[in-house]
């Protein structure tokens, strides 16, 4: 009786919305009504999601190893969007999707519990990067330059300092701590979703991309303190954003109209290749009266408008195609898949293999050994995640085994 009686500590938070069933709108494509929800595997995976992020993460690897090299422009053909923004819009997706399960199992504090959880490890291994830095500029005087000057920093209190604000952020690895701040603000976006408060996260994102837009320098992690960096969290916010309420609304009607419409596809089709284009003629054609326009519009470390946008649309149409890839062709791309499922402890790997490779042997990134180097990285990331996987499966079986037992006994 005190059981069913007891106050509900949820009682007071409506939940999520509930989840419509997947309906036709407009001109439906059949391939998505053929769906009523993403393709599942265990754990309710997108193996489709999975394939995309594993796909961004190869371009990540070849932009950070083989910059120029043939793969590199094979995944880089779009020219003004590239992994690093597929890779945040698709995390966001993610959290979405499982903040959203896990109100719906075990109430909104436990949800909040996971996402303190997932944003400290997150900041811890990015203070391991730190010294992975400090270690290479301490070893090799060369780095310095290409990492951050210690001497700068005018003894080790202001360095630590750096640190544990996220003011530290050497080359090509500031993406954890653009994590660390877009984990922060989730919490208050999914409790403001749990309450089907959608215009406050909206409104907050708009405020708050529009100030770090205007004055950027405050927004922008700095690879140390004095010298500004290249990302701004401000404006890059939205993105993640945008991706975290298509996860949370994964299965409400007007996200599985819009995956599911063939005029959304097309017109999404038409605005990649009309912008890809455009970048291809700025980098390589005699675009000059318009330069300075296009790169307003399309700039990624201060993420503008015109890169937000295409990336929404070229992650709608690479899901699109995965969505038929993994139809026809999921035992070829399940190690794209198994890496994109654990594609933040990849790029963990790709920022150290960053810092510490050039010390050890440096390569012309054009050419065949940097391809080399990508793709003994992509196989070191695989063998992890494989390794992750293969040890989340022994940790299921234990619980399972242990009942066996207990019932043999019995």
């Amino acid at each position: 009786m005190l059981a069913e009686t007891a106050p509900d500590a949820n009682a007071a938070l409506p939940g999520p919305p509930a989840r419509p069933e997947v309906a036709s709108a407009g001109d439906p494509d059949p391939l998505l009504n053929s769906y009523p929800a993403p393709r599942p595997v265990a754990g309710g995976r997108d193996r489709a999601i999975d394939v995309l992020r594993g796909l961004c993460i190869i371009s990540m690897t070849t932009a950070h190893l083989a910059a120029g090299s043939w793969p590199w422009q094979v995944f880089h053909v779009a020219v003004l969007v590239d992994g690093a923004v597929g890779f945040v819009l698709l995390s966001g997706v993610v959290l979405g999707m499982t903040q959203y399960r896990t109100i719906e199992r075990a109430g909104l504090p436990a949800a909040r519990r996971r996402l303190l959880r997932r944003t400290g490890l997150i900041y811890v291994v990015n203070l391991g990067l730190c010294l992975v830095a400090l270690a290479v500029v301490a070893g090799d005087s060369i780095r310095t330059a290409e990492i951050f000057r210690v001497e700068s920093l005018d003894g080790p209190l202001p360095l630590v300092v750096a640190a544990l604000t996220l003011k530290l952020n050497p080359h090509y690895t500031s993406i954890l701590s653009l994590y660390v701040v877009l984990l922060l603000l989730s919490i208050g976006a999914v409790a403001a979703l749990a309450r089907h408060q959608v215009q406050v996260v909206v409104g907050c994102s708009f405020v708050l991309y529009v100030a770090g837009y205007l004055w950027p320098a405050v927004f922008t992690f700095p690879l140390y303190p004095g010298v500004a960096g290249a990302v701004n969290w401000a404006t890059w916010q939205p993105l993640f954003m945008s991706g975290l309420l298509a996860g949370w609304y994964w299965h409400a009607l007007p996200v599985r109209a819009a995956l599911g419409s063939r005029a959304v596809l097309v017109s999404c089709i038409a605005f990649v290749l009309a912008t890809g284009t455009l970048g291809w003629l700025l980098t390589h054609g005699s675009l000059a009266p318009w330069k300075s326009w296009v790169a307003q519009a399309f700039t990624e470390g201060k993420l503008a408008p015109g890169t937000i946008v295409m990336a929404l649309a070229a992650v709608l149409v690479g899901y699109r195609a995965c969505l038929v890839l993994v139809r026809v062709a999921y035992p070829i791309l399940s190690p794209i898949a198994r890496i994109g499922r654990h594609s933040l402890d990849c790029y963990v790997i790709l920022s150290v293999a960053v810092l510490l490779l050039p010390g050890l042997y440096r390569y012309p990134p054009t050419g065949i050994v940097a391809i080399g180097v990508t793709f003994a990285m992509l196989v070191v990331m695989f063998c992890w995640s494989a390794l992750r996987d293969w040890i989340a499966r022994r940790s299921d079986a234990v619980p399972s085994r242990s009942a066996r037992r207990s019932a043999e006994r019995c």
